[in-house]
């Protein structure tokens, strides 16, 4: 690994430390346009339970918790604690509310029951994931008829969208669509909205 990949690594990737940190507030910033709209997409509804997968500094969490209230409740899952500390941070009065709860994991692994969630949603992380293994595990944390929606800069990608669609299918989910959207500073966004 190259230096230079070595640091992206540590702000972006996994992010840690200072770097991490660093890397928690260009994301905010350069991915809030994303999260909204993965977030408009998953179509989350008052008294829904909704898992965030990697909410990095939790701008999508904030989102998603203003949408499920009353009575819903949103899990966010990130492997890093750089990470989880800028969500709470940003959440905090969400998580007072208890209408947050974070934790360590990931989309392999979340902790949740079988059937227990609506909506699953994915910004940025899934090139990360141990993909046949985390669409598994969504498919089988959510509920029949539950939507799981990921949108990830395409330039990050390394299989192509119909792959991803596939994995997806491989996994149980049903009438998997992949969207590709423009962005104004980025590259191109792929997005995939799914139904278990």
């Amino acid at each position: 690994m190259s230096r230079l990949t070595g640091v992206l690594e540590r702000a972006f990737g996994r992010p840690q430390g200072a770097l991490g940190r660093f890397g928690g507030t260009v994301m905010a910033r350069g991915n809030a346009e994303q999260e909204r709209r993965a977030v408009a997409a998953a179509g989350i509804e008052p008294g829904q339970r909704v898992l965030v997968i990697g909410p990095g500094p939790g701008v999508g969490l904030q989102l998603a918790a203003a949408a499920v209230v009353p009575g819903g409740h949103v899990i966010g899952v990130d492997p890093s604690a750089e990470m989880r500390g800028m969500a709470q941070a940003r959440c905090a009065a969400e998580i007072i509310d208890r209408v947050v709860a974070l934790r360590a994991g990931g989309a392999e692994d979340t902790g949740c029951a079988d059937g227990s969630i609506d909506v699953a949603i994915s910004v940025n992380n899934v090139m990360m994931w141990d993909r046949p293994r985390g669409f598994a595990e969504l498919h089988r944390v959510l509920r029949p008829g539950g939507r799981l929606v990921i949108s990830v800069h395409r330039h990050v990608l390394s299989v192509s969208a119909e792959e991803l669609r596939e994995d997806a299918i491989n996994a149980g989910f049903q009438r998997a669509e992949i969207e590709l959207r423009p962005r104004r500073l980025n590259s191109p966004a792929v997005e995939l909205n799914a139904r278990r």
